[in-house]
This record gives C-alpha cells, structure tokens and sequence, in this order.
C-alpha cells in the first residue's frame, strides 16, 4: 500500500507541475478568440443575463408549455444562423488559492485510480504498465474532451488545450506510475 500512496503522490506531482507549467508558461495561450467589443458585450450581458451560468443562444424558454415541440421548431428555424455558448460569471474572482488546492486533489483522485487499476491487475511489464494508465488519458479525450467538440461544437484551439495536457501531462505521469509500480506482491491491492 505504500508503494501505491507514494506513486499515487509523486504521480499527482507530475501531473499538476506539468499542467501548471503549461497555463502559467503560456502553451495554452491562445484558446480562446479576441474580439475589440469586449467591453460593449460584457455590458450588454450584463444587462441582460440575470444569473451566472451557460447560455445557449437561441434556446427554449424551459417553463414553455409546450418545450419539446417548441425546442424543435427553434432549432429548424435557426439552421444556417449564428448562436453562441456563453459562460457568464456577475464578477471575475482573483486567483483563488483553492484552485491550486482543488486542481491538485484532482490530479490525486485521477492518479490514484490509475495506481489502484495498476497495482490490482496483472501488467507485467512497463509498457504494459505505461498503456494502462495512459489509456485512462486516452479514455479522457475521447470520452470527455473529443465528445465536447462533437455534440457541443466546442473550437478546436480550446479543445486543443486539454488534449495536450491529457497526452503529455498524463503521459508523464503515466511513464512514472508504468515504471513505479513494478510487479511485486508488496504491490498488489489483495482482494477481500
């Protein structure tokens, strides 16, 4: 069990400093556009928008009585025009500490259940060990991030973002967790 807490944490390590590195040191840079109307679009938003959270824009009145119908209509009759996904906050916040501290605990539960998998079947070898722990990434991208861009359109310079740090970021940690957690019964999570 202790091999396990200590790849789970050096793993977790590896995985936040790579993320960090990677937003703080500019390689995600770009994934988001600019618009010079910023400040007239984020006043009329204001003034528009009653609560924070995501807007799709057209979309159903959901206390319309007739939804479903109405949700369907909506959508044929707005083919071919413009809509928009918004993500509205009232007020920017500082950089919260709780951040760092939540995007690690993250980068914990994500390498422990990648070190529990590991340390509970029998992957034999390091790249054996390596595959099964980056394919949980794998499983990320296209499972999470691909099927984003898919159902919801998302562009692919913010797509683009998380599929790199999925790659490299928890390819890195998954070369530590495939070398670390080497096949030996101190290892092994025994079964109840």
């Amino acid at each position: 069990m202790k091999r396990i807490i200590i790849g789970t944490l050096v793993a977790a390590v590896i995985y936040f400093v790579y993320q960090s590195a990677a937003w703080m040191g500019g390689l995600h840079g770009e994934i988001s556009s600019f618009t010079p109307k910023q400040a007239e679009i984020i006043q009329y938003l204001n003034q528009n928008l009653g609560a924070e959270g995501l807007y799709m824009i057209p979309s159903v009145d959901p206390n319309h009585p007739d939804k479903q119908n109405e949700h369907q209509r909506l959508m044929e009759a707005s083919v071919g025009k413009p809509w928009a996904m918004i993500f509205y906050h009232k007020s920017m916040s500082p950089m919260d500490p709780m951040y760092i501290v939540w995007g690690f605990i993250y980068s914990l539960i994500g390498c422990l259940i990648a070190a529990l998998i590991l340390s509970s079947g029998k992957f034999e070898t390091f790249g054996v060990r390596f595959f099964a722990a980056f394919a949980l990434g794998l499983f990320a991208i296209s499972q999470g991030v691909m099927d984003d861009m898919n159902w919801w359109s998302y562009p692919w310079s913010f797509v683009k973002a998380q599929v790199i740090d999925l790659t490299l970021g928890w390819g890195l940690a998954s070369v530590w967790l495939g070398w670390y957690l080497k096949k030996n019964p101190e290892t092994q999570v025994k079964a109840a």
